[in-house]
């Protein structure tokens, strides 16, 4: 088991709540409580289908790098490195 990679995974914003700045700000408390509980951590990860783009942009804002790896269902992969 890796204490310095923590994966995110599943990550939904309600259509109804999309383009309110919603999904940043429950992105950016999943990773303050992955920071604070799991002081290890180097690396976050995540996945996201190919064709939303939205979300991509959304990790892209929140400083995730495309690895330009997908898994096993054909998502891509994200990480951000923290410190």
């Amino acid at each position: 088991m890796s204490t310095d990679n923590y994966w995110i995974g599943g990550f939904q914003i309600d259509k109804s709540y999309q383009g309110k700045g919603n999904g940043k700000r429950a992105l950016g408390a999943i990773i303050d409580f992955i920071r604070k509980r799991h002081p290890k951590c180097r690396i976050i990860s995540l996945t996201v289908e190919r064709n939303n783009l939205i979300a991509q942009n959304l990790y892209k804002s929140m400083f995730f790098v495309c690895e330009n790896m997908t898994n096993q269902d054909g998502e891509v992969i994200y990480r951000l490195k923290i410190s």
